[in-house]
């Protein structure tokens, strides 16, 4: 790191003189107006502050760029469309209003010494004219590209990189998370779980290295530091940043970048505002329903001086999966020549899921403003998602069949034919909640010369699982009554099995019978029941003060930003289990259950061919069943996982930064550097011969990073961006437990790794931006982050630690199954970005008027990684694809919206295999189609129509080739019709 703060501090003072020597020999001196003593010092200095409004529809304008013709800085205006240019020379200016769309506006204004201006700004749109001393009337803006000229007027606004999806951007699309309205943004990719987006690679980097914050304060979501944003629904944001380059501001633990969840506030509208939404829907794979429900009220009330904003909203989806997974080995029983390089499968199985998934959000604000220079807020969000799973697996146990990986019986890895297949199946129903409480209690304050901003935060992060029902089952020892299974996975989206009867010959040789139709109760034995509760639970405190102040460095006007901030927080994690077994009811002399008992009648809702019929289980009677037999005392529960799973892991982070922005007439260059303390202290129970003992590890150390950030205006409309960057990702909580089970007799340990240290980076980036008048936008960026002791699981050969130690027992030198740093690697790439309103080009090659209602938005990403192991391999970062891209081609006219958009992002690395032939585990290439549609009635009242996953693309994992699948499944289309509201 010491190398890499030189680096970064070389690089700000290098920037920062070059800046100075190419304002002062290329540019005119800039002109001081009447009264304006120079910039140095306070006198004669004044104020200008006010609000820039949308002349036609209404509301405020939010990034809006306001500037004094002839001076270097700039205000950006807030959410409720304010702004405030301070240090400026006293005298008759002019103010520049710039927003993406529009026409640059034009107001003079008047500043006195030591007091502030008013200028309030009604900004008109395209075509309008563009004077701010008379009225300005203008037409009704289209909804989508309303929503993009937003996002990417925050994006010019920005000093640093980012990436932005605006409040009606997130309704133009079907989508009803944060992962999916952010996944069509440039340089993202998602990782989806049965189908739903679920986690965000930003740029090639594992989905553990982007950190997730609301309104700016960092928390840490149910699954730990990774940030999986399926908890969080879309309708509570008006606003979602990726932020892409880390500035000194940030954590230090944001390696990757950020995705800052920007709430609504009571400020964003001028008084009472009403709004919500409902809609109904249906799933086609399976005939599930599906509904969404919507709304929030906002108003202000004591002369403006207070504000509320009360939200709620929930999403609910029946659904089921068509799914086969195969597990593949390099089989021992390959005993003929070239069977170290020959693939099998030693097992295959169908998960059959019907699914209940359900988002749910409530969130309130209280703000109150006694003043311009100060306001206070109360601010709390609750989100919750919860997934009720009834899954049915059917597992072959393929290399207990007579047969297996034998080529001289002429079977093959891809086709073949096994004798008295092992049965196994687990018929289970699970519940699980993930949610996130969070609480913030801000203000904001401006004393004459410094302004301040202060945030206290509480967050709870929990993930619930339980109470579950597990049940197992196996078929009987006797091959007779096993079936005989022919196996085809030649076709990579059907492996399938056909069964047979096995007969046993007089000679002890094997053939096959009738047909065998169905998987019956009478196909397996009773294994055991169980129910199971979880709950991991994480506490977080934070509190941060930013201070900021207006100067001059080198004669330039610069904006200082200081900062503290305190980290505190702890993850616990309970499980419980009690199991009733089939040793337990023979002993009671209690009738074995069995799968009859409690099967359903309901048809197979799913479409892939099986090979087989089944029966699904039914949740009223298997619920009866379990709680039949527990009520008669034959469930023990399992004194060892309490011990085996509980964890508490512990962590204080310290930090203190500081960060310039020095504005000069071709733009700005933000520099700063932030240091962090950092305390971890995990324990686990680690077990050993003589049972589990508390162990308790703590760890601590220091990082600086240092940052700089050069944003050049090339002109009024385009923009270079240059940023060196540093940071870091600490292991997760569970990565760190210290929950070590010992095996003295073979000298092992496995467990966490409390020692693992943070994965750092070191950013550079170059973007250029064209911000097209009057309606357009084209963007390039190449980045590289150089990668350094990245973590992996893997097999060390000492432990390395006397902790364990016992008398008698030197487990140092134990080999350790954990997770380790590896050595360095790197991520790069290109990214590029283009969006149009054919409006403009319409007119200019005389096409026809209807060309004009058209638009375009289009990315592509192309990413390179690579990584070294602990072991010395080179391999692609885990959720890196190659290629990633998205386009939409939308038209809008008469009120009428429409969007086609199309996702792509090629496969990418999973898992790192052992190193044999088998290979490592990727996901494959997918592609998404999506259909939005909308008609507005009025202001008021829009029907919707949305449609997911058109081309019904299934989820696929393979193995070393894209030939050998290990997971397929299936989700189907959706689609949802709905009324939104608005007043």
């Amino acid at each position: 790191m010491l190398k890499t703060t030189s680096l970064a501090a070389a690089l700000a003072l290098a920037l920062t003189m070059q800046a100075q020597a190419h304002a002062q020999s290329t540019t005119d001196p800039v002109q001081q107006p009447d009264g304006a003593a120079g910039l140095q010092g306070d006198s004669g200095l004044g104020t200008v502050s006010g609000v820039v409004t949308d002349a036609g529809r209404g509301g405020y304008l939010v990034g809006a760029e306001v500037r004094v013709a002839g001076q270097n800085t700039v205000a950006v205006t807030g959410s409720d469309g304010s702004f405030a240019l301070h240090r400026v020379p006293a005298g008759r200016h002019e103010l520049v209003i710039s927003y993406v769309g529009r026409p640059d506006m034009r107001q003079s204004v008047d500043v006195e010494a030591g007091r502030s201006a008013s200028a309030d700004i009604a900004m008109g749109q395209a075509g309008a004219a563009a004077t701010l001393d008379s009225v300005v009337v203008v037409g009704t803006m289209m909804p989508i590209a309303e929503s993009e000229y937003a996002a990417l007027q925050a994006q010019r606004a920005s000093n640093a990189l980012v990436s932005v999806v605006a409040a009606d951007s997130i309704g133009r699309f079907p989508d009803q998370n944060i992962a999916a309205s952010i996944s069509r943004l440039p340089g993202m990719a998602v990782e989806r779980d049965q189908g739903q987006e679920r986690y965000v690679n930003l740029r090639g980097a594992p989905a553990r290295w982007t950190t997730i914050a609301f309104d700016g304060i960092n928390v840490i979501s149910p699954d730990g530091r990774t940030a999986r944003l399926d908890t969080v629904p879309s309708s509570i944001a008006s606003q979602v940043v990726a932020r892409k380059a880390v500035t000194a501001a940030m954590p230090g633990e944001t390696l990757a970048g950020n995705i800052d969840i920007i709430t609504r506030s009571p400020f964003d509208y001028e008084g009472l505002k009403v709004g919500g939404d409902v809609g109904i829907g249906y799933n086609d794979l399976g005939g599930g329903s599906q509904y969404n429900w919507g709304g929030f009220i906002s108003n202000r009330f004591a002369d403006d001086r207070w504000g509320f904003l009360l939200g709620a909203s929930k999403y609910s989806r029946d659904m089921i999966t068509d799914n086969f997974e195969t597990d593949l080995e390099v089989a021992d029983d390959d005993v003929q020549p070239g069977g170290d390089q020959r693939v099998w499968a030693d097992a295959h199985q169908n998960k059959l899921y019907r699914l209940t998934r359900e988002n749910e959000s409530f969130s309130g604000r209280l703000e109150f403003r006694p003043s311009d220079d100060h306001s206070f807020f109360l601010s709390s969000i609750y989100t919750e998602f919860s997934d009720h799973e009834m899954r049915n697996a059917m597992e072959f146990v393929l290399e207990e069949g007579v047969g297996y990986a034998d080529t001289t019986a002429g079977n093959t890895p891809d086709k073949g034919r096994l004798y008295g297949v092992e049965l196994s199946s687990t018929l289970n129903i699970n519940n699980t909640v993930q949610s996130i409480f969070t609480t913030t209690l801000g203000g904001d304050q401006n004393f004459d010369k410094w302004r301040s901003k202060w945030r206290l935060n509480y967050t709870e992060a929990k993930d619930e699982s339980g109470p579950s029902f597990k049940s197992s089952w196996a078929s009987p020892d006797d091959r007779s009554q096993r079936p005989t299974v022919d196996y085809d996975f030649t076709d990579p989206h059907n492996n399938g099995v056909t069964l047979w009867d096995t007969i046993v010959n007089p000679d002890g040789s094997y053939s096959t019978g009738d047909l065998k139709r169905s998987l019956d109760s009478s196909d397996y034995e009773f294994g055991r029941f169980g129910t199971e509760r979880g709950l991991a639970r994480t506490d977080a405190f934070s509190g941060k003060i930013d201070l900021f102040r207006d100067f001059e460095l080198f004669g330039r006007p610069t904006e200082l930003q200081m900062g503290f901030q305190y980290d505190q927080r702890t993850k616990e994690n309970n499980e419980t289990e009690v199991r009733v077994t089939r040793a337990a009811l023979e002993a009671a002399g209690v009738a074995l259950p069995t799968m009859a008992e409690f099967a359903s009648n309901v048809p197979y809702k799913g479409s892939l061919p099986l090979g087989y019929n089944f029966r699904y289980h039914h949740e009223g009677k298997a619920w009866g069943l379990l709680n039949g037999l527990l009520s008669q005392g034959l469930g023990k529960t399992q004194d060892a996982v309490p011990m085996e799973e509980w964890y508490e892991v512990s962590e204080s982070i310290v930090a203190l930064y500081a960060m310039a922005t020095t504005h000069f007439d071709w733009g700005n260059v933000v520099a700063g550097v932030r240091g962090e303390y950092t305390d971890n202290e995990s324990s686990a129970m680690a077990e050993d011969d003589d049972g589990f003992s508390k162990v308790t590890v703590e760890e601590s150390g220091v990082e600086f990073f240092p940052s700089v950030h050069a944003n050049w205006n090339l002109n009024d409309d385009m923009k270079l961006r240059f940023s060196v960057n540093t940071g870091s990702a600490r292991p997760d909580y569970t990565d760190l437990r210290p929950n070590f089970a010992i095996n003295d007799e073979d000298g092992e340990i496995d467990g966490g790794n409390p020692f693992a240290t943070p994965e750092k980076a070191v950013g550079f980036d170059v973007y250029y931006e064209w911000y097209m008048r009057p309606q357009g936008f084209l963007s390039a960026g190449i980045y590289y982050k150089d990668l350094s002791d990245v973590l992996f699981d893997v097999e060390v050969p000492a432990f390395g630690s006397d902790a364990l130690n016992a008398p008698g027992f030197d487990r140092s030198q134990y080999t350790y199954f954990t997770l380790a740093n590896g050595g360095s690697g790197h991520i790069q790439g290109l990214e590029l970005a283009y969006s149009q309103k054919f409006g403009a080009l319409a007119e200019a090659f005389d096409l026809p008027m209807w060309v004009g209602d058209f638009g375009v938005s289009a990315n592509v990403t192309f990413n390179d990684s690579e990584a070294t192991t602990p072991d010395g391999r080179k391999v692609d970062l885990p959720g890196a694809s190659d290629v990633i891209y998205n386009t939409s081609v939308y038209y809008e006219a008469f009120g009428l919206s429409a969007r086609l958009s199309w996702q792509y992002r090629s496969e990418w690395l999973d898992s790192i295999g052992d190193g044999d032939a088998v290979g490592d585990a990727y996901w494959d290439e997918v592609g998404r189609l999506d259909l939005s549609v909308r008609y507005a009635f009025n202001d008021n009242f829009e029907v919707y129509f949305d449609a997911n996953n058109l081309l019904d693309e299934p989820g696929a994992r393979w193995s070393g080739h894209r030939s050998r699948t290990t997971e397929y499944e299936a989700f189907g289309k959706r689609y949802m019709v709905g009324l939104r509201f608005n007043f």
